[in-house]
């Protein structure tokens, strides 16, 4: 006979199955969490490592290009440059507008700047000494936004501002004295380029010839920048016979110092200086202009007749 209390062997291994399963070793919720944590560590500090390489890729990109227009080459030109010509990547532009751009780069490079970009650009940018007036991050930060001028068939027009290191200079007087029209008039393949003061000023302004030819070349080679050619000549010429006679004129309208000298010290360092000074450097020293004849008379009148320095 059968026996009926004999077990299937189905039913004898399903506990065996059971305890198998249930001794295999099992990872703690916390086990878990380390571990993704540990690789999303691992995967952030590779995502910071590629963004450093990539950054210093980009920086050491940036350090060989040039850092002004002076220094461009057909095959390399200054990153302002770029980005103010990406601004018209979608845009078809004539010879002469490539040129007023060229001229508005150098006007950048020089201390100006177009007036509704300086508006709008005020908080953002860095004081310019009045001894000095390239700032790299001004003008790579407003070559990213497209030049406000209008345009009459074949004359050009742009209102400029000069950048100083005095923020608080917004009286409307000091800020007529500040600012500049720039005409440029095309006439065959030349452009007349004249920097004027604006009314009321009766300062003289100041004007150049361009043959348009010389600077740009076919328009439809790219990429773009291999359109021109000689800039370091054109940003010599727009330099010396625009930008820089104007900037000086603008300075000493507001009577700034543009250069490290005796003037613009405090009054009370005079005597300190003049202290030391004989009557003859005394005399030498007036002679330099009517500010310091002034300062070394009140001197010497002040001086001890008495003293050594006075008998020398």
């Amino acid at each position: 006979m059968t026996d009926t209390k004999a077990k299937s062997p189905d039913t004898a291994e399903a506990p065996a199955a059971t305890s198998a399963s249930s001794s295999r070793p099992t990872v703690s919720t916390a086990e878990a969490d380390a571990s993704a944590a540990d690789r999303l560590n691992r995967e952030t500090a590779a995502n910071d490592v590629g963004k450093r390489q990539r950054e210093q890729q980009v920086n050491e990109k940036e350090e060989e290009l040039p850092l002004c227009l002076e220094y461009a080459t057909p095959s390399s030109v200054p990153l302002h440059l770029q980005q103010l010509l990406q601004q018209y990547k979608n845009t078809r532009l004539s010879s002469a507008e490539l040129l007023l751009l060229l001229i508005y780069t150098v006007a950048l490079e020089s201390g100006f700047v177009e007036n509704e970009s300086y508006v709008e650009k005020r908080s953002l940018l860095k004081p310019v000494p009045s001894i000095g007036c390239f700032h790299i991050y001004n003008v790579r930060l407003l070559s990213r936004q497209r030049v406000n001028y209008t345009k009459d068939d074949t004359n050009f027009r742009m209102l400029l501002r000069l950048m100083l290191d005095n923020s608080s200079m917004e009286e409307p007087a000091a800020i007529y004295t500040l600012q500049s029209h720039l005409f440029a008039v095309v006439l065959g393949d030349l452009m007349m380029v004249t920097l004027s003061p604006v009314a009321p000023s009766t300062e003289p302004g100041f004007s150049v010839c361009l043959p348009i030819g010389r600077y740009v070349l076919n328009v439809q080679l790219e990429p773009i920048h291999q359109r021109f050619r000689k800039l370091y000549e054109l940003s010599l010429q727009l330099r010396q016979k625009l930008f820089q006679p104007m900037r000086a004129q603008q300075l000493l309208l507001l009577k700034p110092h543009m250069h490290p000298s005796l003037l613009g010290l405090p009054v009370e360092l005079y005597d300190k200086i003049f202290a030391h000074l004989n009557n003859n450097q005394l005399n030498i020293v007036a002679n330099v202009n009517k500010q310091l004849r002034q300062y070394s008379n009140q001197f010497k009148e002040r001086r001890p007749r008495g003293s050594m320095t006075y008998l020398l």
